[in-house]
Formats: C-alpha cells, structure tokens, sequence
C-alpha cells in the first residue's frame, strides 16, 4: 500500500500531486493493483515517479509504502533510493550493454533469494527462455523492455514504477507487451504505477486512473467511471471525447435535465452536483450520436447540415451545423451507412444524442 502528496517548484513549472492506494483495506488488497498517470507530455507525471523513487528529492509532502516512511519533509525523513525497495523501468530500456540477459537479470536478484531459482521463473514469465545468453545488441526493442522489466521485480520490490515503458514500441509488439504487463499485474502482489499518455494503453491496464495536467491532478477514480463518465471538462478533452459544448442547466426534475447551449436544448440524465441555473459542459461522444432515417421516437433529435466530411480508418468523421448557433456537432458513422444513405456535403440530416450517453463536466 502506498501514499504520497508531493510539492516540487521550479521557475516556470510545480508539481503538487497526492495519491493514497484506492485498494487499501478493500477487496483488491494483497494483489497487484495498477496505477495510471494519465495526462499529456510535461505535466509532471515522469517527474512524480523521480520523486517517488528518490531520484528527485521533493520541495515537501510525504511518501509512506507499507506503513514505512520514505520521505517527510516536516519529519527530517529522506530514505537514500537504493533503500527504497522500488522497482523502475524507464522509457529508454537502461541495461548494462556488456551483460547478458541472463546477467542483467540477476543483477537485479535479491541477495536472500535463490538466483538460479529466480532467474528461471522470470525468463520463464517474460518469454525470454532461450535468450539467456544474448547480449542488448542481439534482442529487439520488445525483448529488452522484457528483460529490463525482469530485473526490475527481481528484487523483490514493494513498489513498481513504469515510466512510458511502451513508447517506443511498434504497435504489434505494443500489444504484446500489454498483454504480459496484464499478466504480471495477476502475478505481482505489489502496487504499480505506470505513466503514459496513450489512450488505449491506460484503459488497457488500469485499475485506477490519476488524470494530470499542469503539475496537478485533475480527477482521479476506477478506470471504468473515468472513460464512462468524466467528471471534469479537462478529463473529457483527454479522453478523447470531441463535443463539449458550454450549457446551463435550465430545468430539473428526478428523472431528466433539460439543459441549454446557444438555444439548443438538450435533455440529460440528472446529475446530483448540478442544480438548476448552474454553468457546466455537455459531453458526448462522436460514436453516440446516431442518424434518423425514419420518425423515431427518441430523445433530443436535432435537424443539422452536412458541413464537412473526414475519413478515419473505418468509419467518417461528420461534422454537423446547427441552425444559427455557433456549434458544430461531430457524428462518427459507419461508411458503410455513408455510402447506403449517400451522406454528402450540404445535406440536411436528423440525428439524436442518446441520453443515456450525455454526461455533464464541470
């Protein structure tokens, strides 16, 4: 278990970042439980991990790990990194050039532990049996985040940081190594805490998800209540989600919202944070719009034009106006559906926006 609020100032730049282990005393104690900074480059999340690992030493703030402390800057408490008991895997792989794998490895071993023993069970979990042998120069870039990561947990760490270790990888071999980090994750009984800016990684792996952005956190929570339903603005952008649109909430009731953008009025779910005359933004994804072929009796169905048109890998990103306002309305659709229904520029089309799948965001 692990917690931490950590103060770093620079000229131009601060980190103030907290965090206490979300499994703490529940059901996922005693399991590997991971962990995601989630944010865009030069926030501050590389910088967390330096300063959780004693690379960096903080300006203030605290980090306990299993009820020990390794820093407390009111308490005079700074543990030297090499006590710390914590794993690191950088983006760059970081092996020693003139070692084997099999000497890179063990390098790391705990003293207490049986390294033959050791070593067998982590080539025999990172699929590098065979490679015993080779040098860094001899394996691809995959093979030697593998090893890089074996010796990191050959130790016997309380604590894994992974900083981005996937960054550098093709996307086939990318996923590969997700699949083996899914793996260790179910192996390792420690927590994890993995850096990236990548979409689909983060929901890949994560169990909990920290969003950063400035040096701060935005929201953080289970990884399933991030991607479904943000609570912050900044998370949505993050997350991919296209119409955000400025709204007050003009109408309240225990079963819907009625809120209003530019004259557009939109019902919603209600949500509890938001009464009525509040300020907050409309979100929904592009995927959740739909087209309305025929008289359907659904919620919030809008008459747009056809403004423009880009095509993604498998379906058409459209961009849609609404009559005298100021806001486009992007509509992902199949280009199967495309072509059936000849979507063209300057067509007037229906479309709804399900209700279900609007989320308010401060």
């Amino acid at each position: 278990m692990i917690g931490f609020h950590l103060k770093k100032i620079f000229t131009d730049f601060s980190v103030d970042i907290g965090f206490s282990d979300p499994s703490r005393g529940g059901e996922r104690e005693g399991r590997g439980h991971l962990t995601v900074l989630f944010g865009p480059s030069g926030t501050g999340k590389s910088l967390t991990l330096n300063m959780l690992s004693g690379i960096i030493t903080p300006d203030d703030g605290y980090i306990w790990l299993n009820g020990d402390e390794l820093f407390n800057r009111e308490k005079g408490i700074n543990v030297p990194m090499r006590k710390r008991k914590i794993g690191f895997v950088f983006q760059e792989y970081s092996l020693f050039p003139h070692f084997t794998v099999a000497e890179n490895i063990v390098y790391g071993i705990n003293s207490k532990a049986d390294p033959k023993k050791k070593l067998g069970e982590l080539l025999e979990l990172f699929r590098l049996n065979g490679k015993e042998e080779k040098y860094p120069r001899e394996l691809s870039g995959g093979q030697k985040q593998r090893v890089a990561i074996a010796r990191a947990i050959a130790s016997d760490p309380k604590l894994l940081l992974l900083d981005e270790p996937l960054s550098a990888l093709d996307e086939r071999i990318r996923e590969k190594l997700q699949q083996d980090l899914l793996k260790l994750k179910s192996f390792l009984r420690i927590p994890v805490i993995y850096v990236t800016h990548n979409l689909q990684e983060a929901f890949t792996l994560a169990d909990h998800i920290i969003v950063v952005n400035d040096g701060s956190i935005v929201e953080s929570g289970e990884k399933e209540m991030i991607f479904l339903n943000p609570r912050k603005r900044l998370t949505a952008k993050f997350l991919g989600v296209k119409n955000i649109f400025p709204c007050t909430v003009a109408e309240t009731s225990e079963n819907y919202f009625i809120c209003d953008f530019d004259g557009i009025k939109v019902k919603t779910n209600p949500d509890s944070r938001f009464n009525e005359g509040d300020k907050a933004f409309l979100c929904i994804k592009p995927p959740d719009i739909r087209l309305i072929i025929n008289d359907k009796q659904v919620d919030n169905i809008f008459e747009v034009t056809v403004s423009h048109v880009i095509p993604l890998e498998k379906t058409q990103r459209i961009f849609l106006k609404f009559p005298r306002t100021r806001f486009n309305l992007i509509m992902d659709l199949e280009k199967l559906a495309c072509e059936k229904w000849k979507i063209e520029l300057g067509d007037k089309v229906k479309v709804s926006m399900r209700k279900d799948r609007i989320f308010l965001a401060e």
